[in-house]
């Protein structure tokens, strides 16, 4: 069933109990080059117990890998991140794997993360599905390959299911493509290698690799789905790949060269390699690091300052040396009146001097506030309200007088004070004699006028008129308001609104302070500016945008007062001896705290060096190699066993290079054994410098096929180019191990080597093997292209017959014109030239029967028997042949007189028949001359 890409991860594995490591450390010693394997399912099932190994039946114990798995999730993340990388890279680790790895160390003990790296643990997603005892997977098919380099996407590559299957590719091909899809989708180690899209089409270069796998897992089929950088499904990952490298070896501290089986490296490295390089790193960086406090020596005393300096550390806060560091204003200027006050000869003299310029002061800011209350804005309002009370009085007024004449025609002085007494004395009247019982003015229908003692009539309306007029009395009221305004007025005109700062007092001041003097000057001018407003206000009644006084210098001159007393009480106390001892304390520690300012930032630096140093340590924790070590040890002791000895044994003498011994090493520590598994050879120099390349690949290759031969189960198993940097007699071993191993298993194989292509076609006919050959090649625009068989130049004769047949037949089809163009004359002459190619292999396969081939430079002595001879009528025929298409083909250029006719259809068919008798006659002869021989 289809299987498509998801997020899903495995749950972890419960965590490793740690009771059975060992206490002793690993071998001590150095690396040596070495050569991994990428076969990912092969499987070392081995417990030992404290007094000798016992195998387990094979399939019962989880695999090594596993149990590394298992291991690693009790180690720290980025150490798990480093299981991963030591796996999935198999030429080692690079710088930039190193610097992340040492980045995520520190990241961990919460150091900077300026990358914001993270950590991709061992998981496993990254490992191969144990395998089933009995278990059988096979590969296929692979295709629907998309944006996979140029490889064209509409061409399935499928695999022989029994015996094996050769891919041959040249350079460019497309070979590597499919290699590296199959590397990535079977979780092969070696990650390092990505698929690209094609780097020509702009248009899909984010775009993702995708493929289909057609796999068969005990019977049933299913179609797998594959996109890279997706977890690939598990069933892939028992399909086992081999591309370049096998094997770890490694000297020990005893000198001896040990094996490492598959995956063990992982661990091996991590203790190896990958800490001390970390622990390099991390000690180069604290030594780069200055943490030296000798630069501060001038901050150290008997102060609080020189207490923090002389206690400087990590866990020194910083914003405790900020706020010692940090002085007021007022402390600031203590500095200078101690360092005055104990300078002074006669500070009592100077304290003197002092506190009368303190009241000199006092006096010029009492008096600069006694001038503000004239003009600020209480007085202001103040001022304002009387104003708008005597423009309201005077409305009153003028508005009574229009009501007392209400139209009519008054005598003069009417309202008048004249005119006001008469009323009054015409209302005592009223209500004394006359009309005591009521209210004045009486205007009943009987009442009469008080003065006049006439008949009221309309008059009543006008004397009532006239009462309230006397009872409001708002002359009066606007008068008195006039007056009132008036005099404040005159006292504004006349308030001396001037500070007094006399010279004598200005230059004391403009000595300490040449602001302060010209603070007061602009107050003054404020002032003056503001009464002037006020005064102007008065008169148009407009009291908008009053003008801003300048700030106050009351609050300065008072503040700069009562520094100036404090001043004067220091000098009295600088006279006393016991007091002068207080303030030298003083004095020293505010000029420690300003020495301490100046140099803030590089002490703030230091402690964050410190800081950093002291995290980096922390580090140091994780880089302890012997819980690994031990940890290496116990799996090493768990995987190498006499089976697998005796399993690599035979490997390296099917490959001819049975010279390399081994032997299993056994050590007793503290009651519980220990096994290596060594090669036997001279250690006074490098591996690569005792083993050729071509050995070196050969007992990686025995080790890959020693460990699968362990494995209780028959998957597939893929090989890129295996026989790299063999000589050709070794070659021709691989080829037949290889096809021995076809017996038992599927087996896949890339190749663009000619050479050993013929020997795997030698063994293959040999063995009558089950196989499928094909090639990979360029068509338009795409590599990848898949055709059956093999190119033409590496075809067998009997290949190359097919080929002519189906070329004439092609041509019959056409149909064959009476009078041929130049397009017809092309085609036939292409198929003599093939011709004389197939007459070429059939003279090195047949008559010579493969003694001698171009791609060996050996001769084949075992077919030498096979070669019967041939007649004068058969060399005649096969000359003719030859003669013919030597005639017919451009091999040279030919002479245009010549004009050689072009061959029919069927003289091409009759002259394919004839090279076809041929060679079955000399078969003939050859099977003849096998049943005479005595």
């Amino acid at each position: 069933m289809d299987q498509p890409c998801t997020d899903w991860m495995p749950p972890p594995l419960a965590p490793v109990d740690h009771a059975h490591c060992v206490a002793s450390g690993l071998r001590q010693g150095s690396s040596l080059d070495a050569y991994d394997s990428c076969a990912n399912n092969v499987t070392i099932h081995v417990v030992n117990n404290k007094d000798h190994g016992q195998i387990q039946p094979k399939g019962t114990t989880m695999s090594l890998l596993d149990n590394i798995l298992k291991w690693t999730q009790t180690l720290p993340n980025w150490q798990r991140d480093t299981a991963r990388r030591l796996l999935q890279r198999e030429e080692g680790l690079s710088d930039e794997d190193y610097a992340e790895l040492y980045s995520l160390l520190k990241a961990e003990h919460g150091l900077p993360n300026p990358d914001n790296l993270i950590p991709e643990p061992l998981a496993a997603s990254h490992l191969p599905t144990s395998i089933q005892t009995g278990q059988t997977v096979i590969l296929k098919e692979i295709s629907n390959l998309t944006y996979v380099n140029r490889i064209a996407s509409d061409q399935p590559l499928a695999f022989s299911q029994t015996g094996m299957t050769v891919i041959y590719g040249g350079n460019g091909s497309g070979k590597s493509g499919y290699v590296r899809v199959m590397k990535q989708a079977c979780r092969c180690r070696d990650q390092s290698e990505r698929v690209y899209p094609n780097a020509n089409d702009v248009a899909s270069t984010h775009k993702t690799p995708t493929a289909r796998f057609k796999i068969e897992n005990n019977g049933n089929t299913h179609k797998i789905d594959w996109e890279q950088d997706c977890v690939p499904d598990e069933l892939l990952s028992s399909i086992s790949v081999f591309d370049s490298r096998c094997a770890r070896s490694y000297l020990t501290a005893e000198q001896d060269v040990a094996y490492l089986p598959y995956g063990l490296d992982i661990v091996e490295n991590m203790a190896r390699d990958v800490i001390p390089e970390l622990e390099r790193r991390l000690s180069a960086e604290i030594s780069a690091i200055d943490t030296n406090t000798y630069v501060f020596n001038h901050l150290t005393g008997e102060t609080k300052v020189g207490a923090l300096i002389s206690k400087l550390s990590a866990r020194t806060n910083p914003k405790t040396v900020e706020a010692l560091a940090t002085l007021s204003d007022e402390e600031e200027k203590r500095i200078d009146a101690l360092g005055k006050a104990l300078a002074e000869s006669d500070p009592i003299t100077k304290a003197g001097d002092l506190k009368r310029f303190v009241s000199r002061l006092k006096t010029l800011s009492d008096n600069i506030k006694k001038v503000s209350l004239w003009v600020n804005a209480d007085a202001v309002t103040r001022l304002k309200k009387l104003d708008d009370e005597v423009v309201t009085a005077e409305l009153a007024e003028k508005n009574a007088a229009i009501a007392l004449q209400s139209g009519e025609e008054l005598l003069p002085g009417t309202g008048e004070p004249l005119w006001k007494a008469l009323f009054e004395a015409a209302r005592k009247y009223s209500t004394e004699a006359a009309y005591p019982e009521h209210e004045f003015p009486h205007t009943a229908d009987d009442a009469l006028c008080p003065l006049c003692q006439s008949p009221l009539d309309e008059a009543g309306e006008r004397l009532k008129r006239f009462e309230q007029y006397i009872k409001d009395d708002v002359a009066k009221t606007a008068s008195e308001k006039r007056a009132n305004l008036a005099a404040i007025r005159k006292k504004i005109e006349n308030a001396n609104l001037k500070v007094a700062l006399d010279q004598e007092l200005s230059d004391e001041i403009d000595q300490l302070d040449g602001d302060i003097v010209q603070a007061i000057k602009e107050y003054q001018a404020s002032i003056d500016a503001k009464r002037q407003w006020m005064l102007s206000a008065l008169d148009s009644h407009d009291w908008d945008n009053p003008p801003n006084l300048s700030d106050s210098p009351y609050q300065i001159l008072r503040k700069l007062a009562a520094q100036k007393l404090r001043e004067a009480r220091t000098f009295l106390k600088a006279a006393d001896a016991d007091h002068k001892k207080k303030l030298e304390q003083e004095y020293d520690e505010l000029v420690a705290r300003k020495n301490l300012q100046k140099s803030l930032q590089a002490v703030i630096d230091l402690i964050e060096r410190m800081k950093k140093v002291a995290a980096l340590k922390k580090c140091k924790n994780d880089l302890k190699t012997k819980p690994i070590s031990d940890k290496s040890k116990e799996f090493a002791s768990e995987a190498i066993t006499k089976e697998l000895k005796a399993a690599l044994d035979r490997e390296l003498s099917n490959l001819e290079v049975g010279h390399i011994k081994t032997k299993l090493k056994e050590r007793n520590v503290k009651g519980k054994i220990f096994h290596q598994l060594l090669l036997e050879m001279p250690t006074n120099r490098n591996i690569d410098e005792i083993l050729s390349e071509g050995e070196q690949r050969a007992i990686a290759l025995g080790a890959f096929l020693a460990e699968l031969s362990l494995a209780d189960h028959s998957c597939g198993i893929v090989f890129d180019d295996p026989v790299s940097s063999l000589d050709h007699w070794r070659r021709q071993h691989v080829a037949r191990r290889l096809v021995e191993e076809a017996k038992k298993r599927q087996v896949i194989i890339f190749t663009h080597d000619t050479s050993f292509l013929g020997q795997l076609r030698d063994e293959i006919d040999s063995k009558k093997l089950d196989h499928k050959i094909c090639f990979l090649e360029w068509k338009g625009q795409y590599a990848g292209n898949v055709c059956n068989g093999l190119p033409w130049g590496h075809s067998s004769y009997k290949e190359r017959i097919d080929a002519l047949e189906k070329m004439h037949k092609n041509l019959v089809k056409k149909p064959w014109p009476q009078y041929p163009n130049e397009e017809d004359a092309a085609d036939m002459l292409k198929a003599y030239d093939r011709m004389r190619a197939a007459i070429e292999r059939v003279i090195q396969d047949v008559v010579f029967n493969g003694v001698v081939r171009r791609y060996r430079d050996w001769i084949n002595i075992g077919s030498l028997k096979g070669v019967v001879g041939f007649d004068d009528t058969e060399c005649d025929e096969i000359n003719r042949l030859y003669q013919r298409c030597n005639d017919l083909v451009d091999a040279h250029d030919p002479s245009s007189d010549k004009n050689v006719t072009v061959p029919t259809v069927t003289e091409l068919g009759k002259d394919i028949e004839d090279l076809k008798t041929v060679i079955e006659t000399i078969q003939n002869r050859r099977k003849a001359s096998k049943t005479t021989t005595p």
